[in-house]
């Protein structure tokens, strides 16, 4: 996994082929931009609006926020039956 940090706290995770998105208010559901279209457009912001997420940097997240990706993308392949 590897994600996007806005400066406004959302983080957007990528699997590969789906996208997560984890809110500062800690809500986690799929994304509505793919990831992506995310960075491709991140590419025309200024370099302190947003930052690359390592796996490891995803996994010490606060309040359980690295399962609550893992448990949405494990939602997301369970109803595709990926």
């Amino acid at each position: 996994m590897q994600g996007i940090r806005l400066s406004h706290g959302a983080i957007f995770v990528t699997d590969g082929l789906f996208t997560v998105r984890l809110l500062a208010s800690g809500k986690c559901g799929p994304s509505p931009i793919a990831y992506h279209v995310l960075e491709r457009d991140m590419q025309y912001e200024s370099p302190d609006k947003w930052d690359y997420v390592s796996e490891s940097e995803l996994r010490d997240l606060p309040d359980g926020g690295y399962d609550k990706i893992a448990a949405e993308f494990e939602r997301i392949h369970k109803i595709l039956r990926m």
